[in-house]
């Protein structure tokens, strides 16, 4: 490794250079005395050249004079060029001995010729490349294929939900026959559902309640509380989002025909939501979800990796979402934050959601704040243009389940009424986006009972902050008398 090798081709074209400008300055040289001479032979009574042909000699004088100079200069160059190659070589004699010398001693820091090892790892690292090229370009067929289809199932959406009803129609028939050749099947399933219910009323329900009073209920909430927030954090990249993204959009048509069949109230329909809590006590396709499902337990909570799941899953099926969140407040010894939500919710059509959590610790995950449920209302508009100053805008809901009992069915779902998240989704309109809807949320904190203080926690937040929007755009108003703040955005 001889020290000028480093350079070699660069030094090597230096006698080359100084040759070539050289020459140049030979050339200009004969060009100045071909010029002089062509000047001596005009007639001094045509123009007098004389001063222009003395500084065309002197010019010539003093380009010979730079030929002569360039001359020493390369043939002083070359010689320092042999004599640096003639020590470069010895020096790197000396370098190839010292490293023999050197790995004679350590013979366990020779570096390694490739092994057949090496050799496979190469080709196989070449064969993964290839594959992936190859899986990356299927992939896009079948994305688009799949994208294709489900832009043709909203495209046809009346000729769709013929099919489903014909298809619905199919399958009820195949179950009249199924009850026509087993007739105590009705009576068994009923059986069933009766001995589950009794099953979790009178002893799942006690013992989890039991359970969670005692000691180990703070244990298991505070681990599954850690465990949640860590899989936030995982379900909050990148990587994961493309994972959602991907199989949202393989699976794009099913979800457009599961909107459909949603929409229509197809046997199954109310099954499927109802494993969410969700229900339309009205029947007119406005569904809600109850304060005392599983998304109810604390640790289940909320934080951004559902975001990103939610925003990748919406966004990939051509739609979108939008949250509105509050900056933690302080209030009873805790950091709570309100979240709120609207856009498409999938086969729940258009919706919007308004919830309390409680900042678990760690500043990521946040756990419901079920024990401050509060009487909140909501209601949601539809704008088709998303314009909306021009009017023409539909109520798709308004939403009262504290002062209306009508709305959930006669009952009080939970706590009186009170909601530490009240939502509302409109099955009727299917794929929308984000900006075609506005959300009214009232909360009259004066239902709770230091509800004012948590009122006056909030008002200063937002009025330190200048803004509670991290995403979306909105404003609260507060009526300092009613201790009533709502949300519009």
């Amino acid at each position: 490794m001889a020290t000028i090798t480093l350079y070699a081709r660069r030094v090597n074209k230096m006698p080359s250079l100084m040759r070539a400008l050289r020459r140049s300055i030979g050339s200009l040289s004969d060009e100045i005395d071909s010029v002089r001479l062509s000047a001596l032979g005009i007639d001094s009574d045509v123009c007098d050249l004389e001063d222009v042909i003395s500084s065309l000699r002197a010019s010539s004088d003093t380009q010979d004079d730079l030929v002569e100079f360039w001359e020493n200069v390369q043939e002083t160059a070359e010689e320092f060029i042999e004599d640096v190659a003639e020590i470069d070589e010895e020096v790197s004699e000396l370098i190839e001995t010292a490293e023999e010398d050197f790995y004679s001693m350590y013979e366990y820091l020779r570096p390694e010729a490739e092994s057949w090892l090496d050799a496979v790892g190469d080709f196989f690292g070449s064969l993964w490349d290839s594959a992936s090229d190859f899986f990356e370009a299927v992939w896009e067929e079948i994305a688009g294929f799949c994208q294709s289809v489900t832009e043709w199932i909203r495209d046809h959406r009346d000729l769709v939900a013929l099919g489903c009803r014909l298809l619905a129609s199919v399958i009820e028939a195949f179950g009249d026959l199924i009850i026509t050749i087993c007739p105590w099947m009705p009576a068994a399933f009923a059986l069933l559902k009766e001995g589950a219910s009794l099953l979790y009323e009178y002893v799942l329900a006690p013992l989890g309640t039991l359970i969670m009073n005692s000691p180990l209920g703070d244990l298991i909430n505070s681990a599954a509380t850690r465990f949640i927030s860590a899989v936030g954090k995982i379900i909050a990249t990148e990587w994961f989002g493309d994972i959602v993204d991907g199989f949202i959009t393989l699976f794009g048509p099913f979800i457009e025909i599961g909107k459909i069949w949603t929409a229509e109230k197809l046997p199954g329909a109310d099954f499927v939501v109802g494993l969410i809590g969700a229900v339309d006590p009205d029947g007119d396709g406005v569904y809600h979800i109850k304060q005392d499902t599983w998304q109810g337990w604390g640790p289940v909570g909320y934080n951004t990796g559902y975001d990103n799941v939610f925003n990748r899953g919406v966004s990939a099926n051509g739609n979108s979402i939008d949250v509105y969140q509050t900056y933690d407040f302080e209030f009873d010894g805790q950091q709570f934050v309100i979240w709120a939500w609207k856009g498409d919710y999938m086969n729940l059509g258009a919706g919007t959601e308004t919830g309390i959590y409680i900042n678990s610790g760690d500043n990521s995950h946040y756990v419901t704040g079920r024990e401050y449920a509060l009487d909140m209302s909501l209601v949601l508009e539809y704008d088709d243009d998303g314009n909306w100053d021009n009017g023409g805008n539909e109520v798709l809901f308004n939403y009262n389940p504290f002062t209306d009992n009508s709305q959930n069915g006669g009952n009080d779902w939970w706590n009186g009424g009170r909601q530490w998240w009240v939502n509302g989704f409109d099955t009727n309109h299917q794929n929308v986006q984000a900006d075609q809807l506005r959300a009214t949320t009232t909360i009259r904190f004066d239902s709770l009972d230091n509800g004012a203080e948590m009122y006056e926690a909030l008002k200063k937040s937002v009025g330190v902050t200048g803004t509670v929007s991290r995403e979306g755009s909105g404003h609260w108003e507060f009526d300092d008398e009613t201790h009533v703040a709502t949300l519009v955005w």
